[in-house]
């Protein structure tokens, strides 16, 4: 059973050369794959390499052959060399493998999706043909001009005369108007004079039908029927898969893959592997060769659905690694933070959830590389001594003025803020991580955050958020409806602001995601 990729070095070695190595690897597969889906065959040969002059043997080569390039005759088997054209004999070192897809009735016979399509190809081909006749041909595009005899032109430089001359005469205008497009006198119309009742017998016969207007019709019909016989996507077949033509539509959907494509490439690895692989193996000495197979890595063409969300999920539960997460979303070893990133970046967390660790010295030195100063408590006295217990509490000095002298206790500063406060401010958050996810996705970027919402686009976008003036600028045009909140609900309306301000700054310095109870704490 397939169980991966090998770490055996001498099995790595063998499978580096298969079909003649990384230079001529990609020609030859694309020459396998037409010869598979059109006449469902392909000859893959391999001829040794010779000896050179310092002694050392060439690397093997290899071809692709289609059936019609093979021959048998007389118990001899010989092929047309792609290269020169020559026909050559099969040397008794050389190994010819076939590759084919066998005929339901006939199995020796190969088959393919080409072969019940191709009435559908001769229709095509047929208005081609159609079409291309009509454009070469000049008395179909231009018709008949049916002039009177007894009319009289004068004679031209070459001597016709008559009608002859007269189209002499047109050809001539024409020609020189080509010569001269951009001038006056190529918009001048051709004149000629002929007796008055000379001009009405003059008559123009189209030879055009209601057939040639409709060959185009039945030729892009015909594409249409030969796309659904085809075995690969309709969109494919025709050369546009969504918005991106064939040239730029490299990755294909998994379900796509194994309808279409591993058929071929198992059939390929099977035959490389039985018949060319293993042998190689054996005679480098690897033991049990039979526990190796040839196969292709499919990961970076194939597009699977997005699993982020899932994972995500499975990995903040501590079900999956953190390789498995990294592999997921695409980021290599080399982007694996350090330990002392990983420290820093707990405790930056640690400090949003608990505020008050940014008094220790050593956290604020850490995170912020200075001591941040603490001015002494509102409570305090002069002298530092605590004040009287039968002192008179110190007035709400964040209250509004209508409220100053008359603030009910259940209002007062200690108690928490309401939750329908937290969820109207959880609106003021959600439209400024909005505006800055949606500054942070540039045009190289749309489409590939399709599943991510828009206010958590920082946490998936890479940016420097220790730049200067990177986060104003991503919160630039934000909280313009904090006073409307902090009005509906009786609060200051700068120190609002100043809370949901710092608390947004915090979550984009720090690349932390939004969360309710830590809202509750800076308000």
């Amino acid at each position: 059973m397939p169980t991966g990729p090998t770490d055996n070095a001498q099995a790595q070695a063998a499978v580096a050369r298969a079909l003649g190595g990384a230079a001529v690897r990609a020609q030859l597969q694309y020459t396998m794959a037409v010869n598979w889906q059109v006449p469902g065959e392909v000859f893959v040969l391999v001829r040794p390499g010779t000896a050179t002059r310092r002694g050392e043997t060439a690397p093997d080569e290899w071809v692709a052959l289609s059936g019609t390039e093979v021959d048998y005759s007389g118990a001899r088997w010989s092929y047309k060399d792609p290269m020169t054209g020559v026909k050559r004999n099969l040397a008794p070192d050389d190994l010819l493998m076939r590759v084919w897809s066998p005929h339901p009735r006939i199995q020796y016979h190969a088959d393919s999706a080409v072969r019940p399509a191709l009435p559908v190809l001769r229709e095509i081909e047929k208005a081609s043909q159609n079409i291309a006749a009509r454009l070469d041909s000049r008395l179909a595009g231009n018709g008949l001009l049916f002039l009177p005899e007894e009319i009289d032109f004068p004679e031209q430089e070459s001597g016709a005369t008559g009608a002859a001359g007269f189209m002499e005469y047109v050809s001539g205008i024409a020609s020189r108007s080509l010569q001269n497009p951009g001038t006056a006198a190529a918009q001048v119309p051709v004149m000629a004079q002929i007796p008055a009742e000379m001009i009405d017998p003059i008559k123009h016969i189209d030879l055009a039908t209601d057939f040639d207007a409709s060959v185009v019709a039945l030729r892009a019909d015909g594409i249409r029927r030969l796309a659904e016989s085809l075995d690969m996507p309709n969109e494919v077949a025709t050369g546009s898969t969504a918005d991106a033509n064939h040239w730029g539509a490299w990755q294909v959907e998994e379900s796509t893959y194994k309808i279409y494509i591993e058929p071929l490439l198992d059939r390929l690895g099977d035959a490389l592997t039985t018949h060319w692989y293993r042998p190689t193996l054996k005679r480098m000495g690897v033991t049990d060769p039979d526990r190796y197979r040839l196969a292709w890595n499919t990961s970076e063409i194939i597009q699977r659905p997005n699993r982020t969300e899932d994972l995500k999920w499975l990995h903040e539960h501590d079900l999956i690694s953190d390789d498995a997460m990294r592999a997921e979303v695409g980021v290599g070893d080399d982007d694996i933070p350090d330990e002392e990133q990983i420290q820093l970046r707990r405790l930056a967390r640690a400090v949003v959830a608990a505020p008050s660790l940014a008094d220790d010295p050593r956290v604020a030195q850490l995170l912020f590389g200075f001591e941040i100063a603490r001015t002494p408590a509102a409570t305090q006295i002069e002298g530092g001594q605590p004040p009287r217990r039968d002192a008179p509490p110190a007035q709400d000095q964040r209250a509004l003025p209508a409220t100053q002298n008359n603030q009910p206790p259940q209002l007062a500063a200690s108690a928490a803020p309401p939750e329908h406060l937290i969820a109207a401010t959880e609106l003021l958050v959600f439209d400024a991580l909005s505006r800055a996810g949606g500054r942070l996705l540039k045009a190289p970027l749309r489409g590939q955050f399709g599943s991510v919402a828009k206010h958590e686009l920082y946490l998936k976008i890479p940016y420097d958020p220790h730049d200067e003036g990177v986060v104003d600028r991503l919160l630039e045009g934000s909280f313009q409806f904090t006073g409307h909140v902090a009005e509906a609900f009786g609060r200051d309306r700068e120190q609002l602001s100043t809370q949901v301000e710092e608390y947004v700054t915090v979550l984009l310095t720090t690349r932390t995601a939004h969360d309710r109870a830590t809202l509750r704490r800076f308000l």
